[in-house]
């Protein structure tokens, strides 16, 4: 374990990024033991589901009853969920909720193997099974704009009375809801949570697998020029043409309002001193809302064209309807809360412009008790979305693997973004680690990185996607393997996935982590404006930076020692606990694709970040320098993953590693200042991976051919000279260490 003490500076502070022994104890996380696991999972989930069934739904302000069960990624939580409903509410209308289609259907067909009848709920844009080249709803961009606006789509596009769409009869996604289609239970989409249920299905309760919470917040942002313009789309007179007098009043004063507020925030004065009281912003925000009773929605039996035409009209009014009535909202709530200072919505400056911001929560639409399956549970968290949470079970079991950790750089997004230096010594890195996972005869290599970090390595080597849709870059970059090993990245698609499961390597590059802004305006949304309490936000720097303090966190190390490390964290407890989701958990999620804890073999973990991750206790922490393969053996990598051998002269090693070797002058450099030995090369490399090459000596047969070196991929020596004819064609001389020249 390559550990320094950190340097400190003259206060006696600890300074750079590389781990250290500290004084504090080691953490140890209390794992629930592999065969205990299911029985204990098993019994709290049955108590859970006949605890839920039992309770009615609640009223539309009362917070919904919930039971959290916070197992950890492949403990089995979710199916035997489905196996527990499946027995013990077989006929009842209950909902699913996946992360995605794809473990809708997943999950779907575990039911159906169990006996039990499931129903996936497709979007209106998802592909049709019957005809995959088409959506669900055959005007999926007019739908589109109608979801974003917020409309009742069954009622605008589908059928309202007697008005029909003309695509009704054909409609697959009308299809779905027919008798004869809805029977069982129902898979949907997590997102359905944001919306009313598409028809009256009635479901008594809804299970939710995996985390949700960040699609229940929203973020607004509304120029201040533009919130103190008198609203045009306001109705001024009645379609018999006589004036609304109170709407003009309430508009006037609605207007003078909008200026006093801005006023207020750009001269730096607190909004909850204007004489207005929570009643008044309460009505301004309904006079926001009178204006969509004068915006006509599409009908069913409309052409595209009127349709289109309507959409156009509502989203120049509807959308600001919404974001300004937003507004008013947040100021009456803080009112409501005595609060004397406002966190949820603030000033900004959005391209040299000043604007308002306004973090809001959206809980749920749903009422049914819920039973949340999410190994990152977070009650504080769950409560701020007005969750009442009536129980919680939390099980977590010991990762079977091998945990590396890099202790001494943080790989931001920037670095790995404009490091094109950086990018290929990890490019080399996973061909090391593919090598050594094909040597081993393992499942394979997943590298797990931030979306825009995965495209720019696929744009290293060659793809362009500049033509393609942003779904169509994410399919092919899922489906392709790139230097030997599948990439992945943090979020949904991280998310309940079993693809990976038999895996045997999983190499992460950095992390995932907001912005400090972004990560406060979630704290925002879902905690700010409280009665009596404070969030604690980070102050820009003199240069106008923010950067978040640097706080020590112990490592958990598998061998009970103890090493810290400083890594920036947020000073608010509520907002930390969000960096630990978005950061920390995030990258567990990832790792756990490969389902470590029921693996019967130990599989290896390589992270490449220094920050430490809870419930990965780590067996060793390398520094990065000494993790990174020599350049001679990166060389000998991409050789033995192309062709299978690598010869050692100046030739051999351009024509057989390019990617490294790239020219003769860059060979004889490197031979000069490092030299090129078989030995020196074979000793950095895994023992498995050293057996499995050997040495031989060959000759090519070609006119002033020379004798040279060259490592070979093979079973004995006899194989690696039969190897080598076939990976350079005919040979005059080929023979090993320990044989006779031939």
């Amino acid at each position: 374990m390559s550990i320094t003490p950190p340097p400190r500076d003259f206060a006696g502070r600890f300074g750079g990024q590389g781990a250290y022994a500290a004084e504090a104890s080691a953490p140890a996380t209390m794992f629930t033991k592999l065969q205990d696991a299911e029985p204990n999972l098993r019994a709290t989930l049955s108590a859970a589901i006949a605890q839920l069934r039992g309770m009615a739904a609640a009223d539309k302000a009362a917070p919904v009853p919930a039971v959290v069960i916070a197992a950890s990624p492949g403990a089995g939580k979710s199916r035997i969920a489905r196996e527990l409903i499946a027995t013990s509410a077989g006929y009842d209308p209950v909902v699913f909720h996946a992360p995605t289609l794809a473990l809708c259907d997943e999950a779907a067909d575990h039911a159906r193997e169990l006996g039990a009848e499931a129903h996936v709920i497709r979007g209106r844009l998802a592909p049709d099974p019957a005809e995959p080249n088409q959506q669900m709803c055959r005007k999926p961009a007019l739908v589109a704009r109608g979801i974003r606006l917020g409309l009742n789509i069954r009622e605008s596009f589908c059928f309202n009375d007697g008005a029909r769409c003309d695509h009704a009869s054909r409609c697959a996604w009308l299809r779905q809801f027919e008798p004869e289609e809805v029977t069982g239970h129902r898979y949907m989409s997590t997102s359905y949570l944001g919306h009313p249920d598409p028809d009256e299905y009635g479901a008594t309760l809804r299970v939710v697998d995996e985390t949700f919470w960040a699609a229940q917040l929203s973020f607004v942002t509304i120029g201040i020029d533009d919130f103190r313009l008198p609203r045009t789309f306001l109705q001024h007179f009645t379609r018999g043409g006589r004036k609304k007098d109170r709407l003009i009043k309430a508009h006037a004063d609605l207007i003078s309002a909008a200026h006093a507020l801005v006023d207020a925030l750009l001269a730096g004065r607190s909004p909850m001193d204007l004489p207005y009281s929570a009643e008044d912003y309460r009505t301004f925000a309904r006079v926001e809302y009178s204006a969509e009773a004068d915006s006509p929605a599409p009908t069913p039996d409309q052409s595209e064209a009127q349709q289109s035409q309507l959409l156009t009209r509502a989203e120049e009014v509807l959308r600001h309807v919404s974001w300004y009535a937003s507004v008013w909202t947040c100021l009456a709530d803080a009112k409501d809360a005595g609060r004397r200072t406002l966190e949820r919505l603030r000033l900004v400056r959005v391209q040299d412009r000043m604007a308002l911001k306004v973090c809001r929560k959206h809980p749920t639409e749903h009422r049914q008790p819920m039973l949340l399956l999410d190994a990152d549970a977070d009650p504080e968290i769950l409560g701020a979305l007005d969750f009442d949470l009536q129980g919680s079970a939390n099980t977590v079991l010991r990762p079977n693997a091998e945990v590396v950790q890099i202790h001494d750089r943080r790989m931001t997004h920037g670095s790995l973004l404009q490091g094109e230096e950086l990018r290929e010594t990890w490019r080399r890195v996973i061909c090391r680690e593919v090598l050594s996972d094909r040597v081993r005869q393992g499942g394979g290599v997943l590298v797990g990185a931030s979306r825009k970090v995965v495209l720019r390595f696929f744009q290293d080597a060659g793809y362009e996607f500049d033509e393609l849709p942003d779904d169509e870059v994410s399919r092919v970059m899922l489906k392709t393997p790139l230097h030997g090993a599948y990439w992945l990245w943090f979020g949904g698609r991280a998310l309940g996935t079993n693809r990976y499961r038999d895996f045997s390597t999983v190499i992460v590059i950095g992390r995932e982590e907001l912005p400090v802004e972004a990560l406060e305006d979630h704290g925002r949304a879902l905690w700010g404006d409280r009665a009596g309490d404070d969030l604690e936000f980070v102050a820009a720097g003199e240069d106008g930076t923010v950067r978040l303090p640097e706080r020590e966190v112990l490592y958990e190390m598998s061998d009970g020692s103890a090493f810290a490390v400083r890594v920036p964290c947020h000073p608010d407890p509520l907002i930390r606990r969000l960096q630990v989701q978005t950061r920390e958990l995030a990258t567990r999620q990832l790792v756990e694709r490969l389902r470590l804890a029921r693996s019967e073999t130990r599989k290896r973990v390589v992270l490449g970040c220094n920050i430490p991750i809870p419930g990965l206790p780590v067996h060793d922490l390398v520094a990065w320098d000494a993790f990174c393969p020599t350049r001679l053996a990166a060389a000998l990598g991409d050789a033995l993953l192309k062709k299978g051998g690598m010869r050692l002269s100046d030739t051999g090693l351009i024509e057989d590693a390019p990617g490294v070797f790239s020219t003769f002058d860059a060979v004889k450099s490197y031979r000069k200042r490092h030299g090129i030995d078989a030995g020196i090369v074979l000793a950095t490399l895994s023992p498995v991976l050293r057996g499995q090459l050997h040495r031989v000596h060959l000759r090519e047969d070609r006119p002033y051919a020379r004798l040279c070196e060259a490592l070979v991929l093979a079973r004995s020596a006899d194989d690696a000279c039969r190897r080598a004819e076939k990976i350079w064609g005919p040979l005059k001389q080929c023979f090993g260490d320990n044989q006779d020249e031939t």
